[in-house]
């Protein structure tokens, strides 16, 4: 093969200039670290999240940080507190003192639920058994961010800092679960990297059996490793792009492998020429000039996949891919470079020689073996392979980050407290956001809301819904409108019965009338009897001068006149008076039926949603109304004014018997003085006269008394017999409200009534400020699902409920309002969402980029097909084993990051490997021969095997680490490079380039030997 010009020039300046080459990057790697920060300290100054901040979850939770906290807050996390045996005065005082101190740090903490001003919240936050407690704390990093790693430690140190003694504290949530994840990660590195290196070692060493080999090796290694975490360091530093904590961990893996492998590459073709005989310095420079186009390229189809997670919208992908792409850069530039110059140093001392080559070695054999039999070792390497692949589409990906760490890490401690005490995901609801353009606080739109809320609880795998409606999970009793059916029911009920027990009184009303119409016919009977006797008084004044006798006769009769009516007007009095009393009885309970009708009336006019729609209750409600208004303005004054006039009569009457009784007296002294007669004969016959005119008035008034008496009988009697036909009326509403209360008792019906009122009553003074903002434009329900929030079914079930929240407003006045989820399960949803369009991305670019780089390389379209396919089966191979492994036999589902991960280094480095071995076989067999073929895949299987064990084992080394994403990344990895360099590259490509023959060129030209 040709040189390649200036890479040539490289290769052999490197070799002849070796230890300036060595001292160069000795020094620059060291001014690198002592000038940039550590990757791990610029990773803690980033604002990063690992859910994009435009995703729907995240701005909900800023909105909802506007609308019910200080607007400050981008995560939240809870302070868990236990003692066993009851929470103590202590820990009470402890809620305080944290509140006060971390109120304090206007640095880490943005919000603190504030127990001292509250007090019924800490009765609210502390469990039945009173034995724990928790608050909620909110901060301004957002969720996976580092600075919100370094926000969760602050608030632990002051937790544990403050915590009286016997008192568990835990700090716990979504944000606590990252950091966690974060610091187990971070703390994994330096095991993973003592692992990695003593795996290499041992490889390179069984490989080799050199101590000069392996050391000159891992030097290239330890160089590039130093450099790439400075130069990707100074990246996130400059902003070029950004860097996480999981940045370093996958980095170490990745550069540990790739940069051994490159060494590796060189190391062995310089064993090639050494055998040949070329001296030290020249095999050097030769290596590096005859592997560099293959070391280039498989370089570069590994920073080019990894360099398409630029693309994606999440944060692990972002800062993970990148970080990787530049590390393996470096390390391309090392290997090239520093590998030359170290093993001209060697050779020039007689170190890293070769072992002499054993005739008759495996390699060879397997590749006659494939050469004569191509069908049958295509069909034997992929009946593993597609068998494994099969199982790839069973995948179940998991979103729980509480499960790639460890149990007893303070998160997991946190949640594992909580669960004994409290239901489940009471920290962690979901919750709904409806944000409208005008205020919600009135009685159209919390009827709405309830009939959201109502529809919410409906939902499978609900178990509670708490809002404005329903502060303590379920309706409030006395605002649905069978409630308020049912009291307005009783109420007419007790009308109706204060109106059956007027009846009783309007028939003593009407019995005391009658007896009034009788004494007054009496008395009419009476004065008549008076006006005869006064008018014979009158006729006979001329002959009481004839006769004492006759004189003495009438006065008699006048007397007896005088007598009866006295006894009249007595009994007038008795009856004005029970007449009056009858009136104002009957003026009462009548008032009482009036009082009871408007209260029917208004509560069918203002209090119900239904009466307006239904025709029957608008007729009733109008025939109340009607019934009400009769007896208010007819009615009830005609009785006041009648019991009035009755009462004042009663008293006139009082002066007439009191005059008649005098005018019998006077009587009886006339008639003892009749032998005074004849003096005051003439003052008599006068006084008589006036006698006759009063008698005759009062014959008149009584005979009026007895009609206006007869006519208030009449109308007594009228009001009795009305009474029992109200009282049947009010019956009947009330029983039509008594089973609209039975029929509207439905949840179906949605009948909910909240009046504006309602909300000023200080029992809803705390469900307010939970549930609806200030402004009264947003409100918020907290959703508790009966699974766990961090579950797949929980994540489903967000979409769900939003689609149910804005599916129940559609077509009603909060039609065009905002809905939104958020919490642990929405952000797990968006993560889904985030992670598969994020797969689908990167893999469709990272397929493009490598197969354009085996395209340039190979000038052959079938033969750059052909390695993709390859590597493409060797992917799905690993899914397959890792979901046997992890998820059949394991039972633990495959973390969210796996996939991506596996897919863009499976490709690259598969595609690298298959790349060394097919830019043989073109050199060896440019017109595909059979035999060239064998040899190019003997020559390079032990250097290809061997660079494959050793990124194989440096993927392994993950499993070191505490965190399950890394070590099922790393399995999966691992596993995927094994099958790669044991089935694909020793058999699959092989039978396949055989069996393709010439056709595997197509359409490039013959390469020459």
């Amino acid at each position: 093969m040709a040189d390649n010009g200036s890479v040539s020039g490289l290769a052999r300046f490197a070799a002849k200039r070796a230890v300036w080459v060595l001292l160069a990057w000795v020094a620059l790697a060291t001014a690198l670290n002592l000038l940039v920060p550590q990757l791990e300290e610029v990773a803690a100054r980033d604002s990063s999240p690992v859910v994009p901040s435009y995703a729907p979850s995240i701005v909900a939770m800023k909105d909802m940080d506007e609308a019910f906290g200080n607007g400050e807050s981008q995560s939240f996390v809870v302070i868990a507190m236990e003692r066993d045996g009851g929470l103590a005065p202590a820990d009470k005082r402890y809620a305080g003192r944290l509140a006060d101190v971390l109120t304090r740090d206007r640095e880490n903490v943005s919000f603190v639920q504030d127990v001292r001003e509250r007090p019924e919240l800490l009765k609210a936050l502390t469990s039945r058994d009173g034995e724990a407690r928790y608050l909620l704390v909110g901060i301004t990093g957002q969720t996976g961010a580092p600075s919100s790693i370094r926000q969760v430690t602050a608030v632990r140190d002051v937790a544990a800092d403050l915590a009286p003694a016997g008192l568990e504290v835990a700090v716990t949530g979504p944000t606590a679960t990252i950091t966690d994840l974060a610091t187990e990660t971070e703390d994994s590195i330096v095991r993973i990297t003592v692992v990695t290196i003593g795996l290499i070692a041992i490889i390179l060493w069984l490989i080799y059996r050199s101590f000069a080999v392996t050391a000159l090796v891992l030097t290239v290694v330890g160089i590039g490793l130093g450099l790439a975490r400075a130069v990707t360091a100074w990246c996130g530093l400059t902003g070029i792009f950004t860097v996480s904590t999981f940045s370093g961990s996958f980095l170490t893996a990745v550069v540990l492998g790739a940069g051994t492998d490159y060494a590796v590459f060189l190391v062995s073709r310089y064993h090639e020429l050494r055998r040949e005989g070329v001296p030290p310095r020249e095999a050097a420079a030769t290596a590096g000039t005859r592997i560099t186009s293959v070391v280039v390229g498989s370089a570069l189809t590994v920073v080019l996949a990894c360099g398409c997670m630029l693309l994606a919208e999440l944060g692990f992908f972002s800062t993970t891919g990148p970080a990787i792409a530049v590390s393996v850069a470096i390390n391309l530039a090392v290997a090239l470079t520093l590998t030359p110059a170290l093993l001209a140093l060697a050779g020039s001392r007689g170190w890293c020689e070769p072992r002499p080559e054993r005739a008759g070695s495996l390699w060879p054999r397997i590749a006659g073996t494939v050469a004569a039999h191509p069908g049958r070792m295509l069909a034997l390497s992929l009946l593993p392979l597609l068998a494994l692949a099969a199982l790839a589409p069973l995948l179940q990906v998991s979103y729980d980050t509480r499960d790639s760490q460890p149990d007893d890490t303070e998160s997991n401690r946190g949640y594992a407290l909580l669960d004994r005490h409290y239901p489940v995901n009471e920290i962690l609801p979901d919750y709904v956001l409806i944000q409208s353009d005008h205020d919600l606080r009135n009685p159209r739109d919390l009827a709405l809301l309830e009939r959201a809320a109502s529809a919410t609880a409906q939902e499978e795998g609900v178990v509670m819904v708490r809002s404005i409606t329903r502060p303590l999970g379920r309706p409030i009793t006395d605002a649905s409108v069978a409630r308020q059916a049912g009291i307005v029911g009783v109420r007419l009920d007790r009308a109706s019965d204060r109106v059956g027990d007027g009846e009783q009184g309007a028939e003593q009303l009407a019995d005391g009338a009658g007896q009034l119409g009788d004494g007054a016919d009496e008395l009419s009977d009476g004065s008549g009897q008076l006006a005869d006797g006064a008018d014979r008084a009158v006729d006979g004044a001329g002959r009481l001068v004839r006769g004492t006798a006759d004189l003495e006769q009438g006065l008699r009769r006048l007397l007896a006149g005088a007598d009866q009516a006295v006894t009249g007007a007595g009994r007038l009095g008795g009856g004005m008076r029970q007449l009056a009393r009858g009136l104002e009885t009957g003026a009462d309970q009548v008032q009482l039926a009036v009082d009871g009708l408007g209260l029917a009336y208004d509560a069918l006019r203002t209090k119900s949603l239904t009466c307006n729609v239904d025709p029957a209750c608008r007729q009733a409600r109008e025939g109340i109304r009607r019934i009400w208004v009769a007896e208010r303005d007819e009615l009830l004054p005609g009785l006041r004014r009648a019991a009035t006039a009755a009462r004042s009569l009663a008293d006139g009457t009082v002066d007439l018997q009191t005059g008649l009784r005098r005018l019998r007296d006077g009587l009886r002294q006339a008639r003892a003085g009749a032998d005074l007669l004849n003096d005051g004969q003439q003052t008599f016959a006068e006084q008589l006269g006036g006698l006759a005119d009063g008698a005759d008035q009062l014959a008149d008034g009584a005979g009026r008394l007895a009609e206006g008496a007869g006519r208030l009988e009449g109308g007594t009697e009228e009001v009795a017999t009305s009474l029992p036909e109200l009282r049947r009326g009010l019956s009947r509403a009330a029983t039509y409200l008594r089973r609209t209360s039975v029929v509207a008792d439905d949840p179906a019906i949605g009948g909910f009534y909240l009046p504006p009122t309602a909300l000023k009553d200080e029992r809803f003074a705390a469900a307010m400020g939970l549930f609806l903002s200030e402004d009264g434009r947003t409100a918020r329900f907290a959703v508790l699902g009966s699974t766990d929030a961090f579950d797949e079914e929980a994540a489903d079930r967000t979409v769900e409920i939003r689609e149910t929240v804005e599916q129940s407003l559609r077509g009603t006045r909060l039609d065009d309002a905002e809905v939104s989820t958020t919490g642990m399960a929405a952000t797990n949803a968006d993560l889904a969402a985030y992670s598969q369009s994020d797969m689908r991305l990167v893999a469709l670019t990272a397929l493009i980029a490598v197969f354009l780089v085996l395209l340039v390389l190979l000038r052959s379209l079938v033969a750059a097909a052909v390695l993709m396919a390859t590597v493409v089966l060797s992917y799905a191979s690993a899914m397959g084993l890792s979901v046997l492994v992890w998820q059949e036999l394991l039972g633990i589902e495959i973390d969210w990051t796996v996939a991506a991960v596996a897919f863009t280094i499976l490709v690259a480095v598969g595609a690298d490997y298959n790349l060394l071995l097919t830019k043989r076989m073109h050199e060896e067999a440019p017109d595909g021969d059979a035999a060239g073929i064998a040899r190019a895949t003997a020559a390079t299987g032990s250097v290809i095997t061997s660079a494959g064990v050793i990124f194989a084992a440096s993927m392994f080394a993950l499993m070191a680490g505490s965190v399950t994403t890394m070590t099922q990344v790393g399995f999966t990895i691992g596993a995927g490079l094994l099958l790669d360099t044991f089935v694909v590259r020793s058999l699959l490509v092989p039978a396949a380039a055989t069996l393709l023959g010439p056709r595997l060129w197509w359409p490039g030209a013959k390469a020459s030997r």
